[in-house]
Formats: C-alpha cells, structure tokens, sequence
C-alpha cells in the first residue's frame, strides 16, 4: 500500500512535471507570437506615417517652388534696368563728388 502511494506520488509529480514543462513551451510561443505581431504592427505604423510624411514633404516643396518662381517673377517683372539711365545718375553722382569740397585739399 506504501509503495502504490509512493507510485502515485511519483506519477503526479510527472504529470505535473509534463504540464508545466508544455506551459512554459506554450508560453513561449505565445510570446514569441505576440512580439512579432507588434514588430509587425509598429512597422506598419512607421511605413505609414513615413508615407504620410514624405507626401507632406513633397507637398511643401512643390508649393516653395511655386513661391519662388513666383518672387523670382516679381523680381525680373520689377526690375528694368535702362543703362542709359545708369549712365545719367552716374554721371550727376561724378560731378557732384567731384564738386565737392572734399578734393580741394
């Protein structure tokens, strides 16, 4: 009668033994399974929020271009320069230096 207690002590211990060694494996898995899909998930995430912000990125540069050919228009439309204007406003700023009491000495 010892000896069946005995045997079945043992024969519990196994059983315990085995189902905490198939919970740990299953554990495992299962948080092996759960990093992955997170992995998954979070790179999904940064895919999707690069996109999004490269097509952000690529908005601003076309409007910036437009904003500078725009200035640089208003520029060239702005200035016209008459060389023979140039030469008259050159010529009266020689003369008044010249003029000047600054080279009498």
């Amino acid at each position: 009668m010892q000896n069946d207690i005995i045997s079945e002590i043992i024969e519990v211990e196994e059983k315990a033994s085995k189902v905490v060694e198939k919970a740990k494996k299953e554990s495992a898995h299962i948080i092996n399974d759960a990093q992955i899909k997170a992995n998954n998930s979070l790179k999904n995430t940064i895919k999707e929020k690069r996109t999004l912000n490269n097509q952000k990125i690529e908005k601003l540069r076309v409007e910036n271009s437009k904003k500078i050919k725009a200035y640089e228009d208003s520029v060239n439309n702005s200035i016209s320069v008459d060389y023979s204007e140039i030469d008259i406003i050159s010529d009266n700023i020689a003369e008044k230096i010249c003029n000047s009491s600054v080279f009498d000495k």
